[in-house]
């Protein structure tokens, strides 16, 4: 069964329709085993205040019963995927990631930490993650062959 590590900028894609949707939704849909770092939930969660109670002007806000909504397909969504722990071997590896690429945002780096962490155990693990903007694809092209990426 194929295996994807999921990063929040590609696992929000769940919740808000966007490019890409289409891609995370598929991954869900036919049961792949899907793994998350449990530091992405505070991520997650944190958007899903933003869009309902502290919208940034290009938000689109979100009533109290579709922020309901979103928690509860969130809380069924993580129920079938495999949760990662941060680790102190994480923090090891974000620092030997460091070394060869600069990953700025924090979040990031724990997730590109995470992932290269479970890909010594899951070898054949991808990584999916659509933030384009952030240094995180090019860190992990550092790390692992264009193969082993997704960018929906």
């Amino acid at each position: 069964m194929p295996k994807y590590f999921l990063e929040t900028s590609a696992f929000l894609k769940r919740y808000k329709e966007e490019a890409g949707s289409n891609i995370v939704n598929n991954l869900f849909n036919n049961r792949h085993e899907l793994f998350y770092l449990n530091l992405a939930i505070i991520e997650i969660r944190k958007v899903f205040y933003r869009l309902w109670k502290y919208p940034l002007q290009q938000d689109d806000p979100i009533t109290e019963e579709e922020f309901n909504a979103l928690s509860s397909r969130f809380a069924e969504d993580i129920l079938q995927m495999q949760r990662i722990e941060f680790t102190e071997e994480m923090i090891g590896q974000a620092i030997t990631i460091l070394g060869k690429a600069w990953v700025p945002n924090i979040f990031d780096l724990a997730q590109l930490s995470a992932y290269l962490i479970a890909k010594k155990e899951y070898p054949d693990i991808i990584f999916v993650c659509s933030d384009e903007r952030s240094k995180l694809i090019e860190g992990v092209k550092q790390f692992v062959r264009e193969g082993d990426i997704i960018v929906p």
